[in-house]
């Protein structure tokens, strides 16, 4: 009997969307959990941020070693250790044991995205290359949408069953990676031309600071607004759906950008959706409705979507190292999920329940501002040498 093997890039789109599945379960879980137990705005923040500094350590280590020691044993080795620590944030109460849990999670985690990002981009450049990473962008978004959605209303009527979906999530990770697969090819995927990135022109660095930007922002959001959703009285199953609908514009945005091709060669789009991600975190400090959560969370997600996916496309667009580019981009990334967090619950802690959505807008503002004069740099470089000198 013919044995009948799965596309291997099928299985990496499979296993991308479990792994954030398991992530925003694990994440949203404990922090409600922890909000539930009477956890300060301070402890909500150190919570958010205990993972990030492992997972960059554990990503720009993880994406050279499997450039040398192969992407399937090092996603191996982090996907384990992620199942095993989730395992064990599901058997206990004790704020300060989750943090350390969850610090020791980021390193799991570190070393299974950018080996199977790297996987993902091997061969394929331009239109092959931006069809892979827009897959690869919607099937990580449905995993935070649905482990978002799936584990608030599972944590409202059996919270602690609500840490069991992302431990079945990453049993089921290591399975597939565990399978035999055939080899994936490029051709069906090179249907349209790309307009050239601009060389020279700070694309690359500008697309890590927004990413570190959006994520500082919506990480302190997220982190800090499990004690505002428990003094309005939103229900753990709304506040997950608030959550989710981020992740379901992130993944209508990163889906765009397939067809919208203009973010190829023009930057200004991009700072000004940075601002007006600025504009949302202000609206969720203002607000008190859920209509007005809704559109903010909304438009955060739209940004980040458009952030994320033009930091990793200009990332393994110029560089021939996939694993390398990989851990640079998820490090930027994993930097600003740690700074808004830290960032937003001091400023709770120091001013009061709102002002964690205006510090972080500020931020936003400040890293807009930095972005602006890097490419200014960045230009008067690249032209200065070429243009010849007077006599």
């Amino acid at each position: 009997m013919r044995l009948v093997l799965l596309n291997q890039l099928h299985i990496l789109y499979a296993v991308s969307l479990l792994m954030d599945l398991s992530v925003a379960g694990l994440m949203f879980a404990i922090s409600r959990r922890a909000a539930e137990l009477g956890a300060s705005a301070g402890a909500l923040g150190l919570l958010g941020a205990s993972w990030p500094v492992p997972y960059i350590i554990a990503s720009l280590i993880s994406g050279r070693l499997s450039d040398r020691l192969g992407r399937r044993n090092i996603a191996l080795i982090g996907s384990v250790a992620a199942c095993l620590i989730t395992f064990g944030c599901a058997r206990t109460t004790n704020i300060p044991l989750l943090i350390g849990l969850t610090a020791i999670f980021g390193l799991g985690i570190g070393f299974f995205w950018p080996p199977v990002i790297a996987w993902i981009s091997d061969g394929p450049r331009g239109a092959a290359l931006h069809t892979r990473l827009t897959r690869f962008g919607v099937a990580w978004n449905i995993g935070l949408l649905l482990g978002f959605a799936l584990t608030g209303w599972v944590f409202r009527r059996w919270p602690q069953l609500a840490f069991d979906i992302p431990t079945f999530g990453l049993i089921a990770i290591i399975i597939l990676l565990l399978l035999p697969a055939r080899p994936h090819h490029t051709e069906e995927e090179n249907t349209f031309d790309l307009p050239a990135v601009p060389a020279g022109r700070g694309f690359r660095k500008t697309a890590w600071m927004a990413n570190f930007g959006v994520r500082l922002a919506n990480a302190g959001v997220a982190a800090i607004f499990p004690q505002l959703a428990t003094r309005l009285d939103i229900a753990a199953d709304a506040h997950g759906g608030l959550l989710a609908v981020i992740n379901a514009t992130s993944m209508l945005m990163i889906a765009a950008m397939q067809v919208w091709t203009f973010w190829h060669t023009r930057l200004w789009p991009l700072w000004l959706a940075q601002g007006i991600c600025a504009l949302a975190a202000v609206a969720i400090g203002f607000g008190n409705s859920m209509g007005i959560f809704l559109a903010a969370f909304a438009v955060i997600g739209v940004v980040a979507g458009y952030s994320y996916q033009a930091s990793i496309f200009f990332t393994l667009q110029e560089m021939t190292e996939k694993g390398k580019g990989s851990g640079l981009h998820e490090a930027f990334l994993a930097g600003g999920l740690l700074t808004g967090p830290l960032l937003a619950g001091w400023a709770g802690n120091a001013f009061g329940l709102r002002a964690p959505y205006f510090v972080c807008a500020a931020a936003m503002l400040v890293i807009i501002a930095v972005q602006v004069v890097v490419v200014i740099l960045k230009r008067r470089e690249y032209v200065s040498p070429q243009q010849e000198p007077t006599s």
